[in-house]
């Protein structure tokens, strides 16, 4: 009996040998008669997406109300998009042909196809208010690019800096004499050509030296007036007193003779 319990036990300890699973079948290729068969996507996966159309770009997922909307305010930099907008929304009064090289519907200013056709540039008219002309344009509508979008947000920074009053007296002005003393160079203009210009640092310094001529003005003495010498006149009877002896005597001599021929 021991001798058997000792078999039982040591047939215990002996740890049974793990099968090991059963490697997956290999994936089967098929073949054609001229080899074996390239693996292809759906077709659907390989279509290419349809380009967008300017009318999806201008509506840019709205509807037909919101981009009539859009079409009064604001400034557009894609004068195709503008106009596929204005045919789509029902309103192809809003398109003219000539806003492809610019148009605002501020008042104030100078139009480029009214300037031999100068692309997106815009020249403020005598007797304007620089300060409004801005802040119009920028409101809208207004077709121009990118470049001209800039130049008008630098102009209407440095006129939130300086004030109306002080931009219109440098940059141009309602009043007719202000807005004649400013020089050409000086009035105010929206052009491509400034994009790429220290726009708002020339005009700050054009401010700060408009500010200089005024402090040495107000600060340099003012002349007296020059003041007219005037002869005191003396009454009649010191008149008679101060005349000349001679004449004095004469009289008194003309007296005397009268007497003695009476």
């Amino acid at each position: 009996m021991p001798a058997r319990e000792a078999e039982l036990k040591q047939s215990e300890e002996i740890v049974a040998p793990e099968v090991a699973a059963p490697e997956p079948e290999a994936a089967k290729n098929e073949f054609s008669a001229e080899g074996e068969l390239p693996a292809v996507a759906e077709p659907a996966a390989l279509a290419a997406p349809a380009a967008a159309t300017a009318s999806e770009k201008a509506f840019g997922g709205g509807n037909k109300q919101e981009a009539a909307a859009r079409l009064d305010k604001g400034m557009h930099v894609n004068w195709e998009e503008y106009k596929a907008t204005c045919e789509s929304a029902g309103k192809p009064e809003k398109w003219q042909d000539h806003y492809k090289i610019g148009h605002t519907e501020a008042k104030g200013w100078v139009q480029p196809h009214e300037r031999y056709k100068v692309y997106y540039e815009w020249q403020l008219q005598r007797n304007t208010s620089a300060a409004k002309a801005v802040q119009d344009f920028v409101k809208g509508p207004t077709i121009c690019d990118y470049r001209t979008a800039g130049v008008a947000q630098d102009l209407n920074t440095v006129r939130d800096e300086l004030g109306d009053r002080k931009f219109d007296k440098l940059f141009g002005s309602a009043n007719s004499n202000e807005d004649s003393a400013i020089p050409a160079a000086q009035r105010l203009v929206i052009s491509p050509g400034l994009y790429t210009t220290p726009l708002v640092d020339n005009m700050r310094a054009i401010a700060r030296a408009s500010d200089e001529r005024e402090k040495s003005a107000a600060e340099e003495p003012k002349a007296a007036p020059v003041q007219e010498s005037r002869v005191e006149e003396k009454p009649k009877q010191e008149a008679e007193l101060d005349q000349e002896p001679l004449v004095v005597a004469q009289e008194l001599g003309m007296q005397q003779a009268d007497r003695e021929l009476v």
